[in-house]
């Protein structure tokens, strides 16, 4: 039976901590192989990020990337999947090309129905973090207004409120069509 998700209020300093420790985590895997190193977390508003509704979301993000890794014949190495109070997170050491997983990874953002509540990182064991323009992708856009994501969160353009009813419009859109 599954944990039940801690529906707890975070702080900054425990979402910064969980940062660290991702890292940590995401060193120790690339120090433990030379593989591509994918690493997976949410965009999820507000204090709660362990809730049932994010982890159906990771869900989803880890199902999906299984059936990519797959469908590109990419060897799945090691995956793990965590659920700390500061919201689900995956990992995954794929045996293939950093850049092209990236390419594969942020067309999935883009294009898949709750790509944009995905945050997918890919590590590559020599260069280190992979970024969009370093594979000619422009930067993600906010799912409100369509501008850069990151100017808007910096100039916190939108209310809290305003992004949870958008993200979970979103969501409910995608499981309702799954369900028909």
């Amino acid at each position: 039976m599954m944990d039940k998700a801690s529906n707890a209020i975070v702080s900054l300093e425990q979402i910064l901590a969980a940062r660290e420790q991702r890292a940590k985590r995401q060193q120790a895997w690339l120090f433990q192989s030379e593989h591509t190193v994918v690493s997976v977390t949410l965009v999820w508003p507000g204090e709660r990020k362990d809730t049932e509704l994010a982890r159906r979301v990771m869900a989803v993000a880890d199902e999906t990337l299984g059936a990519v890794f797959q469908r590109h014949h990419w060897r799945v190495c090691r995956h793990q999947t965590l659920r700390p109070v500061t919201g689900p997170e995956a990992l995954w050491s794929v045996a293939a090309p950093a850049w092209m997983i990236k390419h594969v990874t942020a067309h999935l953002e883009d294009t898949h129905r709750l790509g944009r509540l995905w945050d997918i990182d890919v590590i590559c064991p020599k260069t280190g973090l992979l970024k969009r323009d370093a594979i000619q992708q422009p930067m993600r856009r906010c799912f409100i207004c369509h501008e850069p994501a990151h100017a808007c969160s910096r100039a916190r353009r939108h209310s809290q409120a305003e992004l949870t009813r958008s993200m979970e419009a979103l969501i409910d859109d995608y499981f309702a069509c799954q369900a028909s």
